[in-house]
């Protein structure tokens, strides 16, 4: 019982050695923890993860004023992301000001788009930037696709609208048809070969004209059908093309056949009358859709399954108490063995009956005593002051917390076990702390990281607790608990390795 007891008062004596010693530099407290947390929080707040406007400029090499106007008009209109800064016809004078930064994208349009087409061959537009952040480049390619096809939703969307306005057309074409079949209906009933072959001519020649018609106005529609994989039934007025092949036959097969017999001709003119109200209610349905529904028939709503609406701060708060909590450890850590082998205190403790294992246990429990009151205070302050949501479970934020600063410390002590004096450790704990900043998932998705790299991610503890608070303080639950279980068995190794080299330094004659 009495070594027992002795192992416990050499341990804790630890606990307010290293207490005392912190709290007699507050300004490294401050430093530690007030310095990178304000840094990362301004951040956080000011970090706007909104799309960028580009202020654009329009080179047409074209003098038609009307096709300058519609440039004009499409310019000011595409779209909040894209500043309309007027037109110009010198693109070299246009390049100049891309240069001297007044504008941020130049859109080059050739003259007479309408001919290249006329000539199968695309309208390119030429989009020229001078950014060098390759996110940037990236966004203008995303921006230049985005307004192409809004452009080109546009064009079809006219195309649509001429169609709709073609109507008129078709009504004509229509009313002809059922004139002339109406007139042959007449001519079979009073038996007359002369007019019932005159007026059968009539009635084939007006079918093709409302094929011709109606074929090029509907297809929009049909189109839309097919790409949803809809079956066309027999009957539905939006079977279109059936309905014109069948009229186109049905008329067809009335030459040369005896219409001067009555019931076998009705039943062919009935027919042919029931195919002509297919049409029409085929044009009918035609001229109510929207022609921004005909050419732009699928959109998305993107919608979250969450309960809450997160903010960018939100977002990145998890990742600062992770950073800032690993920050806190290694550098406490870092400093403490260098700073007493300096001062001559491991002398001291070859010397005594405390062991290296009682040493760097008791340093272990102060610091985790001291870190974990100020993850308190870090996270009141996040919590109830910032307003971040806290979904999940205290007890097991309180596990990933100390999980963190366990290992946190382990890999702070080790570098103090290393360095041979204060500034390197403090170089090293700086390293840690930049390492954390791009590697960790803080600021960027690992998922951007190419996946050989993301080794050295998960090397570090900042890394699994920032995938665990967030998952935790933002959904509410952890799912995975692997990332946990692997960070506090690097925990123990750390341990183990600290222990290991504190027992070669104080057995180091």
């Amino acid at each position: 019982m009495r070594p027992l007891l002795e192992f416990f008062n050499r341990t804790t004596a630890f606990i307010y050695k290293e207490i005392a010693e912190i709290l007699r530099r507050p300004m490294l407290i401050i430093t530690l923890v007030l310095g990178p947390f304000l840094i990362l929080l301004l951040f956080g707040i000011g970090f706007r993860n909104e799309p960028r406007s580009l202020r654009t400029l329009f080179v047409v090499s074209s003098s038609d004023q009307a096709f300058v106007e519609r440039v004009e008009e499409y310019g000011q209109s595409l779209g909040p992301q894209l500043i309309f800064s007027g037109i110009s016809h010198d693109r070299a004078e246009a390049t100049e000001r891309l240069l001297r930064g007044e504008i941020d994208l130049i859109v080059n349009i050739p003259s007479q788009p309408a001919e290249l087409i006329r000539k199968n061959e695309p309208v390119v537009l030429e989009l020229d930037h001078y950014e060098i952040d390759p996110l940037q480049v990236e966004y203008v390619n995303v921006f230049g696709q985005v307004y192409i096809d809004e452009i080109n939703r546009r064009v079809l969307q006219a195309i649509a609208e001429q169609g709709q306005e073609n109507t008129g057309d078709i009504r004509s074409s229509l009313a002809a048809t059922r004139h002339s079949l109406t007139a042959l209906q007449q001519a079979i009933q009073a038996n007359d070969e002369t007019a019932i072959r005159r007026e059968e001519r009539r009635l084939k020649q007006d079918t093709n004209v409302l094929a011709q018609l109606v074929g090029g106005s509907l297809s929009l529609a049909e189109g839309v059908e097919e790409a949803m994989g809809q079956e066309k039934q027999p009957g539905e007025a939006a079977n279109l093309e059936g309905s014109l092949a069948e009229l186109i036959l049905e008329v067809d097969a009335l030459e040369g056949s005896e219409l001067n017999q009555p019931t076998a001709a009705e039943q062919q003119l009935e027919k042919i009358e029931t195919d002509l109200s297919t049409l029409e209610a085929a044009l009918g349905e035609f001229n109510q859709i929207n022609p921004d529904v005909l050419v732009r028939p699928f959109r998305s709503e993107i919608r979250s399954i969450g309960t809450m609406s997160l903010t960018s701060a939100d977002f990145f708060a998890p990742a600062v108490i992770a950073l800032l909590l690993q920050h806190l450890a290694i550098t406490l850590a870092a400093l403490s063995v260098v700073g007493e082998r300096q001062v001559g205190t491991i002398e001291l403790f070859r010397v005594s009956p405390v062991t290296a294992f009682e040493t760097i246990l008791g340093k272990y429990l102060s610091y985790l005593l001291f870190s974990g009151v100020l993850a308190a205070v870090l996270t009141g302050l996040v919590v109830l002051l910032l307003r971040v949501p806290m979904l999940g479970s205290w007890e097991l934020y309180s596990t990933t917390i100390a999980a963190l600063l366990f290992t946190s410390l382990g890999l702070g002590f080790i570098i103090s076990l290393l360095a041979k004096n204060t500034s390197e450790a403090v170089q090293y704990s700086m390293i840690t702390l930049l390492t954390s900043v791009f590697f960790s998932g803080a600021l960027l998705s690992l998922e951007a990281l190419w996946e050989p790299v993301r080794i050295v991610s998960w090397t570090m503890p900042a890394t699994y607790g920032v995938w665990l608070l967030r998952k935790l303080m933002l959904r509410g639950y952890v799912g995975d608990f692997i990332p946990l279980i692997g960070l506090i068995v690097i925990g123990i190794v750390l341990f183990f390795i600290a222990w290991h080299l504190m027992r070669r330094l104080m057995a180091h004659d």
